[in-house]
């Protein structure tokens, strides 16, 4: 492990693990089309679901969710995400890898000659480690085959090449000159993890009761987020990474007779006895919300029907009321579905067209426009009302709507 230094320590080591995890959802998500968004149909595929855009209860139950979750982690540990899971720090943490394996590569040449040689080849494995993120965030808008035929292919179009071209290129300046910059100045999910952090959160202690510190600093100098974590456990910047500690313990291993590290991860806030109203008001709402969207993505409506009338100025023949409806048939499901309409309050003359091929295939919107006819002789006014009964999969919806008769005034 000494070619790559951010590997060596406890908590570096399991860190890293536990970054690599979360690098793997990030890869595999797209590869197995498990979360997509696909705007050009309007469709949100989620673990084998497609959740409509249009399903607006639903998004933002999974928004709240989302907000509540990320307040009791912050509330809990403080910003671990930022160390453990955050794509900006995994990638940060690969390019400072990738720095150490150039100068791995560069040990026996010249010192000024070797670091630009190892800073080039740091640059290279940059880049390509930027266009593969840069495709595989593509896959989290397109089907990741489709993304890798169009490349192999080079039928990128403006889309394709535009977006990805703009995606890798922000990527590797990213990866090669701001990395940790944009953790300490610009994060605006850091600050928000940092405000929701109190006394009982996730912090490093710094206790010298086995002895005092020997101003090695040490913790200093390892720490990326550049703080002396001595001056306090809660400063904002820190992401609980660890680091510090396995610097300590490293330090003071050392010495004869060997101490133990001066910093420590201390958790106050998990205790039963620790529980106060914000972490019982964060838990139940939290536990709300994930039940919440449990139960409405178990109980969403596979078939959604909307009907609107078309208004027209007349029918098509004098001898018949006529009135134009517009039906929207939406299938969210995995199956056909084959609809049946009909008319419930008009005569039985009443005719319905506009339904002669009545399958709304999976995943597909249909829109038939129906017409419903009654000779003119069998209505009494120029308006009646009837219902449309429309079903399909199982589902029966009605809708209120009404027949027009356009009735010529008699000379005088």
């Amino acid at each position: 492990m000494a070619t790559f230094p951010n590997w060596n320590g406890h908590n570096a080591l399991r860190r890293r693990l536990i970054q690599i995890g979360f690098l793997g959802v990030f890869v595999l998500l797209p590869c197995f089309d498990l979360f997509r968004f696909d705007f050009g149909a309007g469709r949100l595929h989620f673990f084998g679901r497609e959740i409509w855009l249009d399903e607006w209860a639903l998004l933002w139950l999974a928004l709240m969710l989302a907000m509540w979750l990320i307040g009791a982690l912050s509330l809990l540990f403080g910003r671990v995400y930022c160390a453990y899971a955050c794509p900006q720090m995994v990638f940060t943490e690969l390019a400072h890898d990738l720095d150490a394996l150039g100068k791995r590569l560069t040990r026996g040449l010249d010192r000024k000659l070797r670091e630009r040689v190892a800073r080039a080849i740091s640059l290279t494995l940059l880049g390509v480690l930027a266009v593969l993120a840069s495709v595989v965030f593509l896959g989290y808008f397109a089907p990741l085959g489709e993304v890798f035929g169009r490349l192999a292919r080079l039928d990128v179009g403006l889309w394709l090449g535009l977006v990805g071209a703009t995606t890798a290129l922000v990527t590797f300046l990213d990866f090669a000159f701001v990395r940790e910059r944009f953790c300490r100045s610009a994060c605006p999910y850091g600050l928000l993890q940092g405000l929701l952090e109190d006394g009982r959160s996730l912090h490093v202690a710094f206790d010298e009761s086995t002895g005092p510190c020997i101003e090695c600093k040490a913790c200093v100098r390892v720490c990326p987020m550049e703080i002396d974590i001595r001056q306090g456990a809660f400063q904002i910047e820190c992401t609980r990474c660890g680091t510090c500690i396995d610097a300590c313990s490293h330090v003071l291993g050392k010495l004869k007779p060997a101490r133990p590290s001066l910093l420590a991860f201390r958790l106050p806030g998990m205790s039963l006895r620790s529980l106060d109203a914000k972490r019982v008001l964060v838990a139940f709402a939290t536990l709300g919300f994930a039940v919440a969207f449990g139960l409405a993505l178990m109980r969403r409506d596979l078939l959604a029907f909307q009907l609107s009338p078309v208004y027209t100025e007349a029918a098509a023949a004098p001898t018949v009321a006529e009135s134009r409806f517009l039906l929207r048939a939406a299938n969210r499901g995995n199956d056909p579905v084959a609809l049946s309409v009909r008319p419930e309050g008009l005569p039985h003359e009443a005719e319905v067209l506009g339904l002669e091929d009545p399958t709304v295939p999976a995943g597909t919107e249909r829109r038939f426009e129906l017409v419903v006819r009654v000779p003119i002789a069998e209505v009494s006014s120029t308006v009646t009302p009837f219902t449309w009964i429309v079903e399909g999969g199982g589902e029966e919806q009605r809708f209120a709507a009404a027949l027009l008769a356009h009735r010529k005034r008699d000379a005088t």
